[in-house]
């Protein structure tokens, strides 16, 4: 009894250290978001396909960080993403030129992994999208 004892709570701690050191956001699903450059902000509802959504979905749940940081967000040249999914935030990313980010469901500023380019391809997306306004 007393080994079973000693390995349910191996394993237990196991679980609570590794859960805790996760470096990736919870997995989200979205019908459309809402995209910001800045000051500005757009609604995707009705005018982002679904490829366009999925991918930039896909870009969020790989989003891997290198630690958290110090250093402050550029807000005027930060990329904002709301996710909607059944009409609710599913999740929710801010993240800036140089790679700092936050995400809804965490606090802190992190350092986002150098060979994630979702801020160039959310800009881009934001650009497409501001020209149907």
């Amino acid at each position: 009894m007393k080994k079973f004892l000693v390995l349910f709570v191996i394993l237990i701690s196991f679980f609570i250290v590794r859960g805790c050191n996760s470096n990736s956001p919870n997995q989200i699903k979205a019908d459309y978001f809402d995209i910001g450059y800045g000051q500005s902000i757009y609604e995707g509802y009705n005018k982002v396909d679904k490829k366009t959504v999925q991918s930039l979905v896909k870009a969020y749940n790989q989003i891997k960080d290198i630690g958290q940081t110090n250093e402050e967000i550029n807000y005027d040249k930060a990329v904002t993403i709301h996710f909607i999914y059944k009409d609710q935030i599913s999740g929710s990313l801010v993240i800036d030129d140089k790679g700092i980010f936050v995400l809804g469901n965490r606090s802190g500023n992190y350092q986002i992994d150098e060979n994630n380019d979702i801020y160039e391809n959310a800009l881009e997306i934001y650009k497409e999208l501001k020209k149907q306004y």
